[in-house]
């Protein structure tokens, strides 16, 4: 995958997880899961770890989503990093004289 695809992958993840109407999915799914789990019997040990397991999957699924954000804004700077190296001399004393 490239830098500018990668970084393409990041705003979207961004978009995603700024979104309201996710948010508030995801919200009510850990509360959910949570809910469930306080009112399973001591005794349903499989089903507490089905619980744990979709808890966790959350969580790993929301981190997932974060991780792209961050690989995103890595490219990101690796793009401008190399906009910069491959400015000629001109641009570059332009640049840092009019402070741009």
């Amino acid at each position: 995958m490239t830098d500018q695809q990668t970084n393409q992958r990041g705003i979207d993840a961004t978009q995603v997880l700024d979104n309201l109407a996710f948010k508030e999915a995801l919200i009510g799914l850990k509360q959910a899961v949570v809910d469930q789990w306080k009112e399973s019997p001591i005794r349903d040990k499989e089903g507490q770890l089905l619980l744990l397991q979709l808890a966790k999957m959350t969580d790993k699924f929301e981190s997932i989503l974060i991780g792209m954000v961050e690989t995103g804004k890595l490219a990101k700077h690796k793009i401008d990093m190399n906009t910069l190296r491959d400015e000629s001399k001109p641009r570059q004393i332009l640049r840092r004289i009019s402070g741009i």
